[in-house]
Protein backbone atom coordinates (compact mmCIF):
# COMPACT_ATOMS: atom_id res chain seq x y z
CA UNK A 1 0.00 0.00 0.00
CA UNK A 2 2.59 2.57 1.12
CA UNK A 3 4.60 1.79 -2.34
CA UNK A 4 1.39 2.56 -4.53
CA UNK A 5 0.78 5.69 -2.96
CA UNK A 6 4.55 7.06 -3.44
CA UNK A 7 4.45 5.54 -6.98
CA UNK A 8 1.10 7.87 -7.77
CA UNK A 9 2.57 10.96 -6.26
CA UNK A 10 5.93 13.32 -7.21
CA UNK A 11 8.67 14.33 -4.72
CA UNK A 12 9.85 17.69 -3.81
CA UNK A 13 12.91 17.42 -6.21
CA UNK A 14 10.85 16.43 -8.72
CA UNK A 15 8.49 19.11 -8.68
CA UNK A 16 11.15 21.81 -8.50
CA UNK A 17 13.17 20.50 -11.63
CA UNK A 18 9.91 19.90 -13.44
CA UNK A 19 8.95 23.84 -12.54
CA UNK A 20 12.52 25.10 -13.33
CA UNK A 21 12.83 23.40 -17.02
CA UNK A 22 8.83 24.85 -17.30
CA UNK A 23 10.40 28.62 -16.10
CA UNK A 24 13.07 27.73 -18.76
CA UNK A 25 11.12 26.72 -21.55
CA UNK A 26 9.28 29.76 -20.80
CA UNK A 27 11.77 32.01 -20.91
CA UNK A 28 12.93 31.21 -24.67
CA UNK A 29 9.56 30.86 -25.85
CA UNK A 30 9.23 34.59 -24.75
CA UNK A 31 12.34 35.47 -25.69
CA UNK A 32 11.86 34.18 -29.18
CA UNK A 33 8.64 36.13 -29.65
CA UNK A 34 10.01 39.58 -28.47
CA UNK A 35 13.04 38.84 -30.92
CA UNK A 36 9.90 38.24 -33.65
CA UNK A 37 8.19 41.44 -32.89
CA UNK A 38 11.18 43.51 -33.20
CA UNK A 39 12.47 41.52 -36.67
CA UNK A 40 8.30 42.56 -37.81
CA UNK A 41 8.87 46.09 -35.95
CA UNK A 42 11.94 46.62 -37.68
CA UNK A 43 10.68 45.27 -40.62
CA UNK A 44 7.57 47.89 -40.68
CA UNK A 45 9.73 50.59 -39.81
CA UNK A 46 12.01 50.34 -43.02
CA UNK A 47 8.63 49.22 -45.18
CA UNK A 48 6.77 52.38 -43.74
CA UNK A 49 10.15 54.98 -44.15
CA UNK A 50 10.34 53.18 -48.08
CA UNK A 51 7.02 54.03 -48.24
CA UNK A 52 7.18 57.82 -47.59
CA UNK A 53 10.45 58.21 -49.57
CA UNK A 54 8.75 56.74 -52.99
CA UNK A 55 5.83 59.13 -52.40
CA UNK A 56 8.24 62.39 -51.62
CA UNK A 57 10.37 61.32 -54.69
CA UNK A 58 7.52 60.92 -56.81
CA UNK A 59 5.66 64.15 -55.77
CA UNK A 60 9.68 65.69 -56.39
CA UNK A 61 9.63 63.64 -59.90
CA UNK A 62 6.09 64.77 -60.92
CA UNK A 63 7.25 68.80 -60.44
CA UNK A 64 10.47 68.36 -62.68
CA UNK A 65 8.87 66.79 -65.06
CA UNK A 66 6.41 69.76 -65.41
CA UNK A 67 9.57 72.38 -65.06
CA UNK A 68 9.51 75.27 -67.50
CA UNK A 69 12.21 77.49 -69.15
CA UNK A 70 10.56 80.88 -67.73
CA UNK A 71 13.24 84.18 -67.92
CA UNK A 72 12.91 86.04 -65.37
CA UNK A 73 12.50 89.73 -66.25
CA UNK A 74 15.77 91.16 -67.14
CA UNK A 75 16.11 94.06 -69.76
CA UNK A 76 19.50 93.32 -70.22
CA UNK A 77 20.31 89.99 -70.18
CA UNK A 78 18.70 86.28 -70.72
CA UNK A 79 18.27 85.03 -67.13
CA UNK A 80 16.34 81.18 -66.89
CA UNK A 81 14.81 81.09 -63.75
CA UNK A 82 16.52 77.88 -62.76
CA UNK A 83 19.07 77.59 -59.83
CA UNK A 84 20.60 74.32 -58.37
CA UNK A 85 23.00 74.05 -55.66
CA UNK A 86 23.71 70.61 -53.45
CA UNK A 87 21.01 71.40 -51.15
CA UNK A 88 18.66 73.22 -53.00
CA UNK A 89 16.51 73.55 -56.27
CA UNK A 90 14.61 76.50 -57.50
CA UNK A 91 12.50 76.46 -60.99
CA UNK A 92 9.66 77.30 -62.57
CA UNK A 93 6.71 74.46 -63.00
CA UNK A 94 3.51 74.56 -65.07
CA UNK A 95 1.23 73.51 -62.18
CA UNK A 96 -0.44 76.88 -60.70
CA UNK A 97 0.75 77.71 -57.34
CA UNK A 98 -3.25 77.45 -55.81
CA UNK A 99 -5.82 74.80 -56.56
CA UNK A 100 -7.72 75.89 -59.27
CA UNK A 101 -5.72 79.22 -59.99
CA UNK A 102 -3.89 79.73 -63.04
CA UNK A 103 -0.02 80.86 -64.59
CA UNK A 104 2.77 79.21 -63.83
CA UNK A 105 4.67 78.86 -60.38
CA UNK A 106 7.93 78.69 -58.64
CA UNK A 107 8.92 75.96 -56.99
CA UNK A 108 11.84 74.57 -54.54
CA UNK A 109 13.18 71.61 -52.91
CA UNK A 110 15.66 72.02 -50.60
CA UNK A 111 17.32 70.15 -46.95
CA UNK A 112 16.11 71.56 -43.80
CA UNK A 113 18.77 70.35 -41.31
CA UNK A 114 17.99 69.77 -37.56
CA UNK A 115 16.72 72.64 -35.41
CA UNK A 116 15.27 73.47 -32.52
CA UNK A 117 13.22 70.89 -30.55
CA UNK A 118 12.85 69.29 -33.97
CA UNK A 119 15.57 66.62 -33.81
CA UNK A 120 16.33 65.69 -37.28
CA UNK A 121 16.21 67.01 -40.61
CA UNK A 122 13.51 67.54 -43.75
CA UNK A 123 12.97 67.64 -47.22
CA UNK A 124 10.64 70.90 -47.94
CA UNK A 125 9.07 72.23 -51.20
CA UNK A 126 8.10 75.87 -51.11
CA UNK A 127 5.64 77.62 -53.68
CA UNK A 128 5.08 80.72 -55.19
CA UNK A 129 2.81 82.41 -57.39
CA UNK A 130 5.57 83.37 -60.60
CA UNK A 131 4.37 87.34 -61.44
CA UNK A 132 5.93 88.39 -65.04
CA UNK A 133 7.67 91.56 -63.37
CA UNK A 134 9.80 89.11 -60.88
CA UNK A 135 13.21 89.36 -61.84
CA UNK A 136 14.53 86.81 -59.03
CA UNK A 137 13.23 84.13 -56.93
CA UNK A 138 12.07 86.33 -53.93
CA UNK A 139 8.66 84.91 -53.64
CA UNK A 140 9.93 81.74 -52.70
CA UNK A 141 11.85 83.49 -49.38
CA UNK A 142 7.84 84.58 -47.99
CA UNK A 143 6.89 80.92 -48.66
CA UNK A 144 5.44 78.74 -46.60
CA UNK A 145 7.90 74.99 -46.16
CA UNK A 146 5.44 71.84 -46.85
CA UNK A 147 7.43 68.96 -45.25
CA UNK A 148 7.94 66.12 -48.20
CA UNK A 149 10.18 64.02 -46.37
CA UNK A 150 11.12 63.90 -41.88
CA UNK A 151 13.94 62.25 -40.62
CA UNK A 152 16.46 63.09 -43.43
CA UNK A 153 19.70 63.29 -42.50
CA UNK A 154 21.04 64.39 -45.91
CA UNK A 155 20.12 65.14 -49.26
CA UNK A 156 21.70 65.73 -52.60
CA UNK A 157 20.71 67.40 -56.06
CA UNK A 158 22.97 66.95 -58.97
CA UNK A 159 22.50 68.13 -62.17
CA UNK A 160 24.08 66.98 -65.99
CA UNK A 161 24.32 68.73 -68.97
CA UNK A 162 27.05 71.85 -70.12
CA UNK A 163 27.60 75.29 -70.00
CA UNK A 164 27.52 75.42 -74.19
CA UNK A 165 27.82 73.14 -77.05
CA UNK A 166 31.71 73.23 -76.62
CA UNK A 167 31.90 71.70 -73.25
CA UNK A 168 31.57 67.94 -72.86
CA UNK A 169 27.96 67.07 -70.59
CA UNK A 170 28.95 66.33 -67.33
CA UNK A 171 27.22 65.82 -63.70
CA UNK A 172 28.29 68.63 -60.74
CA UNK A 173 26.76 69.70 -57.81
CA UNK A 174 25.44 72.73 -58.84
CA UNK A 175 23.86 74.86 -61.81
CA UNK A 176 24.15 78.37 -62.75
CA UNK A 177 24.27 78.49 -66.13
CA UNK A 178 21.52 81.44 -66.82
CA UNK A 179 21.00 80.73 -70.48
CA UNK A 180 21.09 76.95 -70.26
CA UNK A 181 19.03 74.25 -68.51
CA UNK A 182 20.20 70.78 -67.53
CA UNK A 183 18.95 68.05 -69.22
CA UNK A 184 18.79 65.83 -66.29
CA UNK A 185 18.60 66.22 -62.56
CA UNK A 186 19.76 63.93 -60.09
CA UNK A 187 18.37 63.18 -56.08
CA UNK A 188 20.13 60.94 -53.40
CA UNK A 189 19.27 60.73 -49.90
CA UNK A 190 19.36 59.53 -46.39
CA UNK A 191 17.20 58.89 -43.93
CA UNK A 192 19.31 58.02 -40.24
CA UNK A 193 22.16 55.35 -41.47
CA UNK A 194 19.64 54.21 -44.66
CA UNK A 195 20.21 55.26 -48.63
CA UNK A 196 17.63 55.94 -50.24
CA UNK A 197 17.82 54.80 -53.85
CA UNK A 198 18.97 57.81 -55.78
CA UNK A 199 16.69 58.64 -59.14
CA UNK A 200 17.40 60.44 -62.22
CA UNK A 201 14.93 63.07 -64.00
CA UNK A 202 14.91 63.68 -67.65
CA UNK A 203 13.53 67.67 -67.94
CA UNK A 204 11.15 67.08 -71.27
CA UNK A 205 11.53 71.05 -72.37
CA UNK A 206 14.50 72.88 -73.64
CA UNK A 207 15.04 76.62 -72.82
CA UNK A 208 14.58 77.48 -76.47
CA UNK A 209 10.73 76.02 -76.02
CA UNK A 210 7.27 77.42 -75.24
CA UNK A 211 8.72 81.03 -75.47
CA UNK A 212 8.18 84.57 -77.20
CA UNK A 213 9.80 87.24 -76.56
CA UNK A 214 9.46 90.78 -76.70
CA UNK A 215 11.92 93.16 -78.98
CA UNK A 216 11.96 95.75 -75.99
CA UNK A 217 12.70 93.93 -73.24
CA UNK A 218 13.32 89.74 -72.40
CA UNK A 219 10.36 88.29 -71.17
CA UNK A 220 9.05 84.32 -71.54
CA UNK A 221 5.11 83.15 -71.01
CA UNK A 222 4.09 79.92 -72.42
CA UNK A 223 2.71 79.81 -76.02
CA UNK A 224 -1.09 79.04 -76.28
Amino acid sequence: MRGRRRARGFTLLETVVALTLLAVMLGLLFAGLRTGLRAWDAGTDRGDRADRALLAFSFVRKELAAAFPWRLKDPLAVKLAFRGERERLRFVSMRPAEIGGGGLSFVSFEYEPARGARADGRLVMRRAFAAAASADFAPLDAAEAFPLLDGVTSVRFEYYGAENDTVQPAWSDSWDHAQRLPTHVRLAAKTGDHAIPEFVVALRIGEEAGCYESSFQRTCVPRR
